[in-house]
Order: structure tokens, then sequence, then C-alpha cells
């Protein structure tokens, strides 16, 4: 058994981008090899990723492949003869007499069995490795071009390719990527030395990296430093703020060293009285370090850090000297960022916001705050307790921390800084508040807002943002959605559902556009086929539409309701949204998550079935007359007791039934249904709908029509599949 491997040696690969290139290339490989006739399986099948190199390794392979005979029936043999021609020059052969003739389902065809043979592992790979580097090529997110000496093309890849090393056994592979040859060099850790190192044999490589100091494998790279960060936040009775397990920065500093050695380091006392947030994103976002925090859950004056180095042990006091002294200098820029932002008052720089653009067509993100204050107010109505004098003042200072001197610096913490400064400043503390939590939630399953006024201002600044965009025609498509705007929605939902407010989605959204400049409105919408209100309707239309597909999908995901119970419902909704103005996704989530439960339910099971019978006649019959049966029985038009009884029951809940579904009491209103099944029943037993008297079909029609239309104040229910 030999092992092959295959290493492009390159300038450091994005860490962030390294875990996903490793899939891709064990993925791309398993799948060309296969092709390609070469016995292999996913177990065998490696990929390896260091900053420098990226790396397939397949192990435990033979030196050559067997290759079964084939046998291949073709064409007739008195088919066109251009089919056997394409037919012979698919098996590589050139004259009839060439082929077999057999029996095929009772014709006689023409037929080709190739001969059983070998192929040399080593030229299969040689073969694949073309394919393998270009889909590989296509699968990085971004490519750099670069030029390599006396190569007339620019060369492609994440980053400029420097060596390809491709060993089977002790044999090289010749191949030629990006200008290179193929050898069987590699390079150890760059701080060690600069010079080839041969790999005698591919078995030898992964052992000849590590005496090199380079851990191939980034499994054993986060392990090692998994465990030396778990070693020195044990003996100091600290936790890191990241998970160890789970946080993405751990991945990050994986794919930033080959040869990690964690170190402890000092935090000095003077930045201690820093905001946490500014303290924590200064080491971890620009330095990848790892913040500390004791067992009562203060930030700790320390922090690891994870050098790329080869001497660590005998070096560590300079090493940790040097970054301490990184720290220091990146902490001393924030504090004096601090204390020159603070000099001013928020409020004095809302002015300045005139000068920031939030979009070239919508205007800047003054004219935002003006229409903050707008939706804000008007959702004071539908956020319990929502301080309405407060409104205003938030909505002015929300946007104002993005014009100061440490969120130009640290952008991630736009709202944090705001909050902080506003505290400092002696705002209302529901004012402070609101400023950081308006921008929540930051992604699926991320931190809500709290207060009703940071509730109130969230969902004022998303569907602001979402209403805006729509109107400079930058709508989110099935693949791209720069802006975010399905997370805006999403966020909306969540925060609806979490704090129990039931805003209606049309006039919110009416409201918003209502909010823009009328001038602003009229230029953006400007349609030569539609007058201004058409097109105006249109658009809200067009983005209560994108928000409820939005809740389809939170409903469906999140919540795992049926989805042809959540299509039901929706689409129902989106037919006539004028009828449902005032609806709101409360509601909606309510009549779902009950349709959900009452369908699976045995006990509801004959009322179901006879609700769909019902629908099921009315619609042959509607298609057969040509229109759809509705309006007042004549209670002379009723001739049998069965039924009169069933109309007199119809005529009894129907009132009451209708107050509870608008209320939204589904599970009451479904109740009085379960008196129309014992009349319904028998009225299926004993009479025939299609009477050959007209004037009695009609009025069983009408009967069944009102039962049609009890349900469907709910949902049609005929479009539901009960198991």
């Amino acid at each position: 058994m030999t092992n092959f491997i295959f290493e492009i040696l390159s300038e450091e690969i994005p860490a962030m981008m390294q875990k996903n290139a490793a899939e891709n290339l064990s993925k791309i490989a398993l799948e060309v090899l296969t092709k390609n006739n070469l016995a292999v399986n996913s177990n065998q099948v490696q990929s390896f990723v260091t900053p420098r190199r990226l790396t397939l390794m397949i192990s435990d392979l033979q030196t050559a492949q067997e290759i079964a005979a084939v046998k291949r029936v073709g064409p007739k043999i008195d088919a066109d003869k251009k089919a056997v021609a394409g037919f012979l020059k698919s098996c590589g052969l050139q004259d009839e007499s060439q082929l077999e003739q057999v029996d095929n389902n009772g014709a006689r065809c023409f037929a080709f069995t190739s001969k059983a043979s070998q192929l040399k592992t080593i030229d299969i790979l040689k073969n694949s490795l073309p394919a393998i580097v270009q889909k590989m090529t296509a699968s990085w997110p971004k490519l750099m071009r670069y030029d390599v000496a006396n190569v007339k093309e620019q060369s492609k890849w994440i980053r400029p390719v420097r060596n390809i090393l491709a060993l089977f056994g002790a044999e090289v592979v010749e191949c030629e990527f990006f200008g290179l040859k193929s050898n069987n060099l590699t390079y150890g850790h760059f701080l060690k030395s600069n010079q080839a190192l041969v790999v005698n044999d591919a078995q030898d490589y992964e052992k000849t990296l590590e005496a090199n100091l380079v851990i191939l494998n980034q499994h054993k790279r986060r392990q090692k430093i998994i465990e030396q960060v778990s070693k020195i936040t044990a003996s100091l009775n600290l936790v890191t703020i990241d998970d160890i397990e789970k946080s993405s920065l751990f991945e990050e500093i994986t794919g930033l060293c080959e040869w990690p050695t964690a170190m402890l380091a000092a935090i000095d006392d003077k930045f201690m009285d820093l905001p946490e947030e500014v303290l924590i994103l200064t080491l971890k976002l620009n330095q990848r370090y790892l913040c500390l925090r004791n067992k009562d859950g203060d930030l700790a004056a320390k922090f690891i850090f994870i050098a790329n180095a080869i001497d660590a042990e005998n070096n560590a006091a300079k090493i940790i000297h040097d970054n301490e002294r990184l720290v220091h200098a990146r902490l001393s820029d924030a504090q004096f960022f601090i204390s020159e932002d603070l000099k001013k008052p928020l409020i004095d720089r809302l002015d300045s916001l005139k000068q920031v653009v939030f979009h070239k067509k919508l205007g800047s993100l003054y004219d935002k705050t003006q229409r903050l204050n707008q939706l804000t107010r008007f959702l004071s109505i539908f956020v319990p307790h929502c301080d309405l004098a407060l409104a205003k003042r938030a909505a002015d200072l929300c946007k104002t921390d993005l014009v100061t001197k440490t969120v130009a610096e640290l952008p991630e913490l736009q709202g944090k800084v705001g909050s902080f400064y506003a505290h400092q400043q002696h705002e209302n503390a529901k004012v402070a508040a609101a400023i950081y939590e308006h921008y929540l939630p930051q992604g699926l399953g991320a931190e809500l807002p709290k207060t009703s006024l940071g509730v109130a201002l969230a969902i004022s600044d998303k569907i602001d943002t979402i209403v805006g965009f729509f109107l400079a025609d930058e709508k989110p498509t099935s693949s791209k959605d720069p802006y975010a705007l399905r997370r805006s929605a999403l966020g909306i939902i969540r925060i609806g559902f979490e704090h129990n407010i039931a805003f209606p989605i049309r006039i919110l959204v009416q409201k918003s556009l209502a909010a823009y400049q009328p001038k602003l409105t009229k230029s953006l919408l400007k349609n030569d086929e539609l007058k201004f209100d058409q097109a105006k309707k249109k658009l809200e239309e067009e983005i209560v539409r994108f928000f409820v597909e939005r809740l389809k999908f939170y409903l469906r995901e999140n919540e795992n309701l049926r989805a042809d119970i959540v299509n039901v419902v929706i689409d129902a909704y989106l037919e006539n949204l004028d009828a449902h103005k005032t609806c709101d996704i409360l509601y909606l989530a309510k009549k779902i998550r009950f349709l959900d439960s009452f369908v699976t339910d045995d006990d509801n099971r004959k009322i179901v079935e006879l609700y769909k019978r019902s629908a099921n006649i009315l619609s042959i019959e509607e298609k057969k007359d040509g229109k759809k049966y509705g309006g007042k029985i004549l209670p002379l038009a009723l001739k049998n007791n069965y039924e009169k009884v069933l109309h007199q029951r119809i005529k009894q809940i129907a009132p009451d039934f209708k107050k509870l579904v608008t209320k939204g009491d589904f599970v009451a209103a479904f109740k009085l249904l379960h008196v129309l099944e014992a009349p319904l029943t028998h009225f299926f037993e004993h009479l025939v709908v299609n009477d050959k008297d007209e004037n009695v079909r009609h009025a069983r029609l009408l009967i069944l029509a009102k039962i049609r239309a009890l349900f469907s104040e709910v949902a049609d229910l005929s479009k539901i599949e009960i198991s």
C-alpha cells in the first residue's frame, strides 16, 4: 500500500477560509478520483491546512487499479448510420466488423465488450490533478491574480503559490500548475529555516514537517491550543470569555499559526476602567487575544495570546513584553478616543449626521433619525410601557456615536459606545439602554432588546431600513442580500414574538413609507405605466409579501410547524391584503400554531373530513355551474328536517364563532364547530346534494357554502393533508 501527498505551498491563507478549503479539497478529490476509476473511499482521503499550505493526503493506495471488462449495448443493426458511427467513436473503434451483435429486448443490436485492463495509480493521479486544482480554484470565495516569472498569463489562487509537492510513495507525480513544476520538496516553519526539505517518501511527509516545527493537522493544532489555554486558566482560577469548544476565535487562531504556544500577559491596571466592550474588542478583534474573567464574572487584568514561535520558552519574557507593549499602545489610543469623545455631548453630534450618507438615494443618517422619531412614537402605542416622552430623545441620539472617534476605530462597538456615553453624560437610563438595544438582534439566536423603548426603536430602525431599500430598488435577490434585509425582517419577527407585540404589518409598512419625504418618494416611485398611488400600493404589498415570507421561513425552521399549514394561512393573508390590513404577526402565528395542533388531534379528524367533503362538493359544482355559491338561504327552500337542523345550527354558532376568531381564540371557536358534526353527518347520510329539483340542490349547496365560509375564517382545511 502506498500514500499520495499533494501540497500547494503559498503565502498566508486567510484563517477564516481555511476550514472550508480543507473540506472542499477532500470532497473535490474524492469526486474526481472516483470518476477516474481510482478505488478509494472517504476514509482514505484527508485534507490539511496551515497558514502556508493546503495538503491533500490519500493513504493505502494500490499501485495499480484493475479495470473490469464492460459490455455496452448500442443501437439496432438497422439503425441510422450516424447513430452507429457515434457508437463506434465512443468505443474507440472504426468499423462495424469490430462490434458484436446481440439480442436486446427482442431486437438485434450492436454491442462492444471492453477488455479487462490495469491502470497505474500514479497515472490516474497525474491525470486527475488538473481537474482537482481547477475545481478547487473555483471554490475559493475570492481569488488573487499574480504574476509568475516566464509565464504570460497571470495565475489565480487565494494567495501566490510558491511550491508544489506531488508524491506517490517515493515517486514524484509530474504536473505543472501556477507556472511551477511538481517536486518532492516542502518547507518547515518560516522562522526556523528558508531551506527546502526533501521528502523521500509520502509516508514521511507529516513527520518531516513536525521535525521542522509545523503541525500539519489543523485539528491537532487546535487541540494543542485548547490544552495549553486550559492549563493556564485552571492554574489562575480564570475562564476565557470565548467558549473554548464553540468559539470561532479558536478556529481563527488555529489558522494563524503552525507551531502554537499559549502565553499569559498582563493589562495595565489604568486601562481597567475602560468600558468592558472596548477593552475586549480591542484585544480580540485587533490582535486575536483571549480575554479572561474571574469566577465572579469580572474582567481580569490578564490575557492569553498564541505565539507562532519556534523558541517560545527561551524567549518568553521578550515575547510577552512585546505583546503587552502592543496592547498598551492600542488601549492608550482607545482611552484617548473616549476622553476626546466625552468632551462633546451626544446631542451636539446630531447635526454631524447630516454629513453621513445612509444611502445615496435615501439621504443622510440625520434624515433617518427624523423618520425614526415618527415610527418610534407610532410603535409606542403597541409596545407596553413604552415612554412616549422619551421616544424623540432616543431616536435623536441612537446614531450619534457613529461620528465618534471610538466607533471610527472600532465599528463593532456602535450602539455600545453610544449607550456608554449616554450614561456618562447623565442621559435617561431608558434612553441609554435603547441606544444599544436598537441594533439588536444582530443575527439568528442573538440577544434581543429588553426595554420597551429599545424594542420600539429596534423595530423602527429595521422597518425603516427595509422600506427604504425597497424604495431605492435595492431589494434582496435569491442569491444576494447585501444590506441584510432578511436578517432585519427576522429580527422584527423575533422581537414581536418575544415581547408579544401585536403590530399590524401592512399599517407599519405604510407608516414607514409615509415617514419618507413625499418629494423623495414620488421621485423614486416614478413609473410610466402606473400612477403614483398605484405604484405606492404595489410597493407596500411587495414589502409586506417579503416580510411575510420571512415569517413563513421563521415558523417552519424555528418552530418546526408544518409547511402546508404555514402556507395555507399565509397565502390566504396575501391573497387579500386589503381585507387583512389590521392583521398582525402574532395573530397569524397563533392561527398557524393552533391549526398545527388541531389537525394532528384524532378527536378532530371527523369534523375535518366532513369539511373537506363539503368543500370538494362545492368546488366541483361551482366549476360545473361557472359560479361561486354564497348568500342567504330562504327558509321555504329547505324541505327536509336534516337540512333544516343543520342550517339552524350554523345560524346559532356563526356570530360567536366569528367573534372568537377575531379575538384569536381559535380553540374556543373550533369547539363550536363540533356542534355541526352530528347534523352534517346526518345531512350526508340521508340526503343527496345534487337533487333533481334545482331549488333544493341550490339550497343545499348554499348550506355547504356557509360551512365553508365558517372554516375559511381561519383556513381552507381542504388544502391541508390529514395523516
